[in-house]
């Protein structure tokens, strides 16, 4: 074994799960400082309610009737399924949250904000049983044939053992990212807005955190069928690091901007606040038009227009259990200006919803600085996966295109 093989399979693991695992409720206490009590390590009967709550909200959009998306096939043969009702998801679970705070229980945001710490303790507690559950079955009765060489436990831990489990009928990766994660994400960002202004009275540039980060959100649940084919879902297994990230950091520090402003306010004026909103949406807007003409690109199959000229392409082929399959690689529009040009637009729209906290030091820009190093590993992940399934086709497709994010930069 290689050094780099002990330090990913033996090391890494381990640290981070060690690192991980508490570092939200450090976080938690620097956002909202209170005293120390059992309630960050249980959770309590306010969070345990709330989790519930989220948990089986979640399910049962996942077991209605509805459309039914299958997402790409694998190499060993399997074609996972989804529930196709994302944007429905979204706006019947914004509209609960207003009837709640507005009239059955004024006040609630402020409620779940002064009990975030038992919340994340909730969902820790939550997370961690799930993804022990999921390696007990992957490594005792798992769903499919996929042979998967034998690592060390923290690593099976952390990385997952299946692809695409599923658990009570539906897919665990899209309840853990998408209809948890995500609507966390989507609900606490409202929630901090609206606990800052009742606690402390509006803030604009509280609001343009929050505005932005809505309008990314509504994005996603909108192209979510989209999503199902990304890496997160395609490469990545269902363990620690995407089922807990999902369920707990996500929460806990995709949120942590707004969250921070609740009790440190945002010293942008209307104006400054005004044209972070103006920036911020400009990059969200990009950020959609890139990942629309690749949709577009893959639903006419190549025939289609970008940027008023005929889409180009390179040939590739790549093998799966299936036998030998036949792909485009875009290299026209915004896919010809950089291979990733959807992440650069990405971090643009993080940094525009962390800087109402300018002037607080650095702990309103972690998202964004987390964010920057996620993307940039995750371009190198990709481009490695990409190499290996269509050999020389990507090669020349990396000489057409040559720029990763940034042209004549990176």
């Amino acid at each position: 074994m290689t050094l780099y093989d002990t330090l990913h399979y033996s090391v890494v693991p381990p640290l981070f799960l060690l690192f991980f695992t508490p570092v939200v409720q450090v976080l938690t206490r620097v956002a909202d400082p209170q005293p120390l009590s059992w309630a960050v390590f249980t959770g309590n009967a306010f969070s345990w309610c709330f989790t519930a709550v989220m948990v089986l909200w979640a399910y049962l959009f996942l077991v209605l009737p509805g459309a039914v998306h299958h997402g790409p096939t694998t190499d060993f043969g399997q074609t996972p399924s989804y529930r196709a009702n994302g944007m429905l998801y979204y706006t019947a679970t914004l509209a609960a949250y207003a009837l709640v705070e507005t009239l059955l229980l004024p006040g609630v945001s402020v409620l779940v904000f002064s009990n975030m710490a038992a919340i994340l303790a909730s969902l820790n507690v939550l997370a961690l049983l799930l993804c022990t559950l999921l390696l007990v079955r992957g490594k005792t009765a798992p769903q499919t044939a996929e042979v998967v060489p034998p690592r060390p436990l923290p690593h099976e831990f952390y990385r997952g053992m299946e692809l695409h489990p599923r658990l009570l009928g539906v897919d665990v990766k899209q309840l853990t990212n998408c209809r948890l994660g995500m609507m966390l994400w989507q609900l606490l960002v409202l929630v901090f807005c609206v606990a800052g202004a009742r606690l402390h009275g509006p803030s604009a540039g509280q609001l343009v955190g929050a505005a932005i980060q809505t309008v990314y959100i509504a994005k996603f649940f909108w192209w979510e069928t989209g999503y199902f084919s990304t890496l997160d879902i395609t490469l990545d297994r269902a363990g620690y690091y995407l089922c807990w990230g999902c369920m707990v950091w996500v929460p806990c520090f995709y949120t942590y901007s707004t969250c921070f402003l609740v009790r440190h306010r945002s010293l942008l004026n209307d104006t400054q606040a005004g044209l972070v909103l103006a920036l911020g949406l400009a990059a969200v807007a990009l950020n959609y038009r890139v990942d629309l003409e690749k949709q577009r690109f893959r639903r006419s199959s190549g025939e289609c227009r970008l940027w008023g000229r005929p889409a180009t392409f390179v040939s590739a082929e790549y093998r799966t259990a299936s036998g030998w399959h036949k792909a485009r690689l875009l290299t026209a529009g915004c896919w010809g200006v950089a291979r990733h040009l959807n992440y650069t637009f990405e971090i643009a729209a993080a940094l525009c919803w962390c800087l109402p906290g300018l002037g607080h030091g650095l702990w309103p820009f972690l998202y964004v600085m987390f964010l920057s190093v996620l993307l940039v590993h995750r371009v190198f992940r990709d481009e490695a996966k990409c190499g290996e399934k269509y050999g020389k086709a990507w090669r020349r497709y990396c000489s057409q295109v040559p720029y990763r994010m940034v042209p004549y930069v990176f």
